[in-house]
């Protein structure tokens, strides 16, 4: 049987739907499946990209299959038996379908635009065995996130049964649902263990990465050496604050190249560099490729 004939069968009666909208739509495009990858791989059964600009709800009975589903703007509602969410711009809902006894997804607001895959594979029980992980969960995802080039490229990467398509999709998944799970249950990891100030360092280049970095305002900041917290910095997280500085605006800017329009020179002030050309220079340096190549090439 079919993933849609599947869902055919989970939907409940009289669904609220618009006049000549179908239920189907919810679902995007059925991905062709490959037999020998089908369950030993991360594997696509539907997704797509869907704007919905009149009401609807519909109810599933539980579904063998696990759901991806990020709001880009609007928002939807999420009914479970105990419990309804509110699904906002910018979060990630992880919804395992086979456990609810029933459940409820529609539109609760004007508009509502959301990319949605619905996905199986041996490898997503394992993930849900590592933490206390019941039948959802559901995140924010912020701005510069690994998360939103991942949905872009599995957007891109086509739905035929290729062997190529299918190991990539099986890729961009594992990363999506390695940082979901990290993030939504706040996985530690051995760095924390080090000292506060450095955490606090850290931090304050993730967020703030397009902000100037002087190595003597760190150490009039902490009343510690300079050289002393390079080394420190190193020991706890693999380079010195500068390296991990640049390193952090490269991410950011590779996640800005495949997930926005934006003129290389945006994306450079964006990130941090005054100097479009210096810019180029370090990230040709990182990648291999300039940023216009690398965007060309990645999409």
């Amino acid at each position: 049987m079919n993933f849609a004939d599947s869902f055919f069968q989970a939907l409940t009666e009289n669904p609220r739907l618009p006049e000549g909208i179908s239920p189907f739509m919810f679902l995007g495009n059925p991905y062709s499946l490959l037999e020998e990858t089908e369950n030993k791989l991360l594997t696509i059964l539907s997704g797509g990209t869907i704007e919905a600009k009149e009401e609807f709800a519909f109810s599933l009975l539980p579904l063998d299959c696990r759901m991806l589903l990020y709001t880009r703007q609007g928002s939807g509602i999420l009914r479970l038996p105990k419990k309804s969410y509110r699904l906002e711009p910018g979060t990630l809902l992880y919804l395992n379908c086979s456990t609810p006894p029933l459940w409820e997804i529609g539109l609760s607001d004007i508009e509502w635009k959301y990319t949605v895959f619905f996905i199986k594979g041996d490898l997503l029980s394992h993930y849900e065995s590592f933490v206390a992980f019941s039948h959802m969960l559901l995140i924010k995802v912020y701005p510069y996130s690994d998360v939103l080039p991942g949905l872009e490229k599995l957007l891109q990467s086509g739905n035929s049964a290729t062997l190529r398509n299918k190991l990539t999709d099986a890729s961009i998944l594992n990363s999506i649902l390695t940082e979901l799970f990290i993030e939504g249950f706040h996985l530690e990891t051995d760095t924390q263990k080090c000292s506060s100030y450095l955490l606090e360092i850290r931090q304050s280049l993730d967020t703030f990465f397009m902000n100037p970095l002087r190595l003597e305002d760190l150490e009039n900041k902490y009343h510690i050496s300079k050289y002393r917290i390079c080394r420190e910095f190193s020991a706890a997280f693999g380079m010195p604050p500068l390296k991990y500085l640049n390193k952090r605006r490269m991410e950011i800017a590779r996640n800005l190249l495949l997930s926005s329009d934006k003129h290389i020179h945006e994306i450079a002030n964006e990130v941090g560099f005054e100097n479009t050309n210096h810019f180029i220079n370090l990230f040709k340096k990182e990648t291999g490729l300039t940023p216009l190549v690398y965007r060309d090439t990645v999409l």
